[in-house]
């Protein structure tokens, strides 16, 4: 985890003809304001990035609750053209703090002259869209609660996830394994229990591959359901 201190000391790159940068302070204000402006509170704050903060991946948690995950709005940003800013509404398992995303990361995709106000669009399409992804994610882990899994159906859902669809590292699937045998806070054998081992496996992923790794967990375990 990273502080805002360390955010503010990332240096900015130089803009040019073709590439305006998105200073990550100036993201996090927007973000902040168009959060606020819609009504919701923000309960708490997390930001993960690379040295330098080059690459950041924020998440804030927001007061909308079901009583066992709220809403969250997570982003990601870089500094060295890695990276588009992208956001995406998703959720918060509240005793893990495990996140929740599916579907598409929502991407600005130029970093032109234009950029903020493009910036401003996106944002609002991805609040106004906030509450209904929330819904949905609600129906999945719903559904997921239903489906039983044995042992040997997590080793080999675990086994695809690495092999096949080279989503975990090998360390992540150490951590997977982990959580499956010892979870201090899933330890039924439903999906659910499994999503959950597997998306704790996550916080140990790169900044920049945060939201997209979580999608694609999501999108696997949710063909399964």
């Amino acid at each position: 985890m990273i502080t805002e201190y360390d955010i503010e000391q990332a240096q900015l790159p130089d803009k040019t003809a073709s590439y305006m940068p998105v200073p990550h302070n100036n993201l996090i204000s927007l973000i902040q304001e168009k959060v606020y402006k819609h009504g919701f509170d923000i309960t708490r704050t997390r930001y993960s990035g690379n040295r330098g903060v080059n690459q950041l991946f924020g998440v804030y948690d927001l007061s909308t609750s079901d009583g066992e995950t709220n809403l969250n709005i997570g982003f990601r940003n870089s500094y060295d053209k890695t990276l588009p800013v992208g956001l995406v509404a998703g959720a918060t398992v509240i005793v893990c703090s495990n996140l929740m995303f599916k579907g598409e990361i929502k991407v600005l995709r130029k970093h032109t002259r234009n950029v903020f106000s493009d910036l401003d669009t996106l944002l609002e399409n991805v609040i106004q869209s906030a509450k209904y992804e929330y819904e949905q994610l609600g129906e999945d882990k719903e559904a997921m609660k239903l489906k039983l899994l044995d042992k040997r159906q997590m080793a080999e859902l675990a086994g695809r996830m690495f092999i096949e669809e080279k989503i975990l590292t090998a360390n992540q699937m150490s951590e997977l394994k982990k959580e499956i045998y010892h979870s201090e806070h899933f330890t039924g054998e439903t999906l659910w229990d499994f999503y959950n081992h597997s998306t704790h496996a996550l916080k140990k992923s790169h900044p920049g591959q945060v939201i997209s790794n979580h999608i694609r967990v999501h999108d696997f375990i949710m063909e399964l359901s």
